[in-house]
């Protein structure tokens, strides 16, 4: 059942990604570069959201409030190798949020208006993060959690760098499944 589990998973972050590169091709098509500082269009959480809006028919609106993510009272969302992380459901987080019409729950972060935000030898304009499958659990990074990074080029699947960290830091595991097309961890 939990290799089931796993596949429903990898194929819902299959499209999932899909989706967002879409949305985001989309956004720098219309927009142009994400760089702020160079005249771009990614200086806020709330404007990254409202251009993700436009394109991601159909989501419904969370806005900045919490609710839009599973809270599972004081347990929060955690990591594979144990602890919590709790940033998807902040209530007083200055993040965005969509819910997609196949309940896969949308974050969206500004880092940095030139793109210099240093993730894993990345520069990041802002992060996506995704929950799967919303409302239900395990509400886990690696698992039915991930995140995505939208850099000066586009959307890409945290940890591409080195899909071994996936390990270590199960944040950057959406580069290993994508890749490897499952949960080989």
């Amino acid at each position: 059942m939990n290799k089931t589990n796993n596949q429903e998973f990898v194929s819902k972050l299959k499209k999932t990604y899909s989706t967002l590169a879409q949305a985001t091709n989309l956004i720098i098509a219309e927009e142009g570069i994400p760089r702020a500082d160079k005249g771009g269009w990614l200086d806020s959480s709330e404007h990254m959201y409202q251009l993700y809006k436009k394109h991601l028919i159909n989501a419904k609106e969370c806005g900045a409030k919490a609710g839009c993510f599973n809270q599972h009272g004081d347990k929060g969302y955690k990591y594979l190798t144990g602890g919590a992380e709790n940033s998807f459901n902040d209530p007083v987080s200055p993040y965005r949020r969509l819910i997609l019409n196949d309940g896969v729950q949308v974050n969206f972060e500004f880092l940095s208006s030139s793109c210099s935000y240093n993730w894993l030898d990345t520069d990041l304009c802002g992060l996506i993060r995704v929950d799967l499958n919303g409302e239900k659990g395990p509400n886990t990074y690696g698992r039915d959690a991930f995140s995505f990074k939208v850099t000066e080029k586009g959307l890409y699947p945290v940890g591409c760098q080195d899909i071994n960290y996936c390990q270590t830091d199960n944040r950057t595991c959406a580069c290993k499944v994508l890749r490897e097309n499952a949960m080989n961890y």
